[in-house]
């Protein structure tokens, strides 16, 4: 698509011209002569919003009306960005096609096409739910016919999920990080918490020596008193503007721009696997840490944040089950103990 001189958010675009306003959704083609009074009265009400949903029952139609519901709204920009970018794949594949005639066949073959990306193909799946459910709430489907994206047996994960840093790897790199991708270490080390979360911590979170904010993710009020490690850590750090983390003149950094320094250095390191292990896995090390030390689930839960202990199996791993067994198996043997002395 090219620009070619057009007013704001309007492409060239195979012989006409269409309307792209990315952060609301709109894609739209307009077939009006560029310059008549049609085309800028068109242009003129996209500006003010998305045009009325098409009549047509299809998955075009039923994208903007999703894109226009209140639960899509109240959803988070991270998890907007993301649906939005699963619809869109889904509207070029069937755009023009009627949702009741998409069956789980369909659906399943989808999932199955994407096999070699086992987490995008099961986001395609949980996206096609939402998108049915509300073909459903404006009549697209009728109540008997179900939600075909429903029961499709999903990939699973082919490990435990992300892996904590090894000592060798995590040595390394404190040694050789530059002083922003150590901070950030640092802070995801000693508070267990999403990257997300962490380079949008601000000094003024941290009160009484504690971390108190609101998780990103679940919405969840977190207060997290701070190690003593990163206590002495950030003491080492100036304040050069609201948040901890910082990018040029002070403000605020993106998350991919932490990311990709963190990458680079990684990719330097002499260990040769230092690059497959990403930020994530601290959240891990954090979590394993917290067992290790003679924490139960529900102290560990009061850390990190996560909501049920399946998510802790999968972060606490085998060192959550050996450190809960040695604990109970010691709570044993203190009781057979007392049985002998009484």
């Amino acid at each position: 698509m090219t620009k070619k001189g057009f007013p704001k958010y309007v492409y060239a675009d195979r012989g006409y011209v269409r309307f792209i306003r990315r952060s609301r959704g709109q894609s739209v083609m307009m077939k009006e002569e560029f310059g008549t009074l049609e085309f800028w009265d068109h242009y003129n009400r996209l500006l003010k919003g998305r045009e009325p949903i098409s009549s047509k029952r299809n998955f075009e139609a039923l994208a903007l009306s999703y894109f226009e519901s209140d639960a899509y709204k109240k959803l988070k920009p991270r998890t907007k960005s993301d649906y939005r970018k699963y619809i869109e794949h889904i509207r070029k594949i069937w755009g023009k096609k009627d949702p009741r005639k998409v069956e789980t066949q369909h659906i399943y073959e989808l999932h199955r096409a994407n096999a070699d990306h086992w987490r995008q193909a099961n986001y395609l799946v949980q996206v096609m739910v939402i998108l049915m459910n509300r073909a459903r709430l404006i009549g697209f489907l009728k109540k008997e016919h179900g939600n075909p994206a429903k029961g499709i047996p999903l990939f699973k994960q082919k490990s435990e999920g992300w892996e904590p840093w090894p000592d060798d790897v995590r040595q390394e790199y404190e040694a050789v990080a530059s002083p922003r991708a150590r901070l950030v270490y640092e802070l995801c080390i000693g508070t267990g918490q999403r990257i997300g979360d962490v380079v949008a911590i601000r000094w003024d979170h941290i009160k009484d020596g504690a971390y108190d904010f609101t998780q990103g993710k679940t919405d969840k009020p977190m207060w997290i008193p701070l190690t003593d490690r990163l206590k002495a850590y950030l003491g080492t750090v100036s304040k050069e503007g609201l948040t901890i983390i910082t990018g040029k003149h002070g403000r605020p950094v993106q998350y991919r721009t932490v990311a990709e320094e963190m990458r680079k250095i990684k990719s330097k390191m002499k260990h040769p696997d230092a690059a497959t292990f990403v930020t994530h896995g601290l959240r891990k090390n954090a979590t394993i840490e917290l067992y290790q030390s003679g924490c139960d689930d529900e102290m560990v839960k009061a850390v990190t944040g996560h909501s049920g202990v399946e998510m802790l199996k999968k972060y606490g791993g085998a060192i959550r089950q050996r450190e809960l067994a040695t604990r109970a198996q010691e709570a044993r043997n203190r009781m057979e103990r007392n049985k002998t002395r009484t």
